[in-house]
């Protein structure tokens, strides 16, 4: 499991231009109530070595009531998730079957109405959510 930094968690939970905190590691009490209260997601990595503290991290976020995403932290085309291995990593951090279908789909659609609300038109450029992002010339 790679190391978080002294000082990470608690500056991202607190941030609030944060919405997910990847990979937390062994994140405390403190730091999932902060998140609960700022709303910032905790992510359950499917990432070989990340997800050895993903039972730990579920453990703080549900007893702080913050929320759960279920990410792949995808390097390589590869490492992405298919819906059978998300329930798996969902099931091994011991997440009951609710926990599990927040973290795998409504959290998510939670983030993105979230994320539409913060920026309803595209910003020039950017291309619309949903819609395919151009190649580069």
């Amino acid at each position: 499991m790679e190391p978080v930094q002294r000082g990470t968690n608690r500056a991202a939970v607190e941030c609030t231009d944060v919405d997910i905190l990847g990979h937390p590691g062994f994140l405390t009490d403190e730091e999932a109530a902060i998140a609960a209260a700022n709303g910032v997601y905790l992510e359950l990595s499917s990432r070989r070595g990340h997800s050895l503290a993903n039972g730990h991290v579920a453990q703080r976020a549900l007893a702080a009531g913050a929320l759960l995403l279920i990410n792949s932290d995808a390097h390589q085309p590869e490492d992405l998730l298919t819906q059978e291995l998300a329930w798996a990593v969902a099931r091994g951090a011991g997440l009951s079957d609710n926990a599990a279908r927040a973290a795998l789909d409504d959290n998510p659609l939670r983030l993105m109405e979230r994320l539409r609300r913060r920026w309803p038109e595209p910003r020039t450029g950017s291309p619309q959510m949903g819609q395919p992002v151009p190649a580069p010339d």
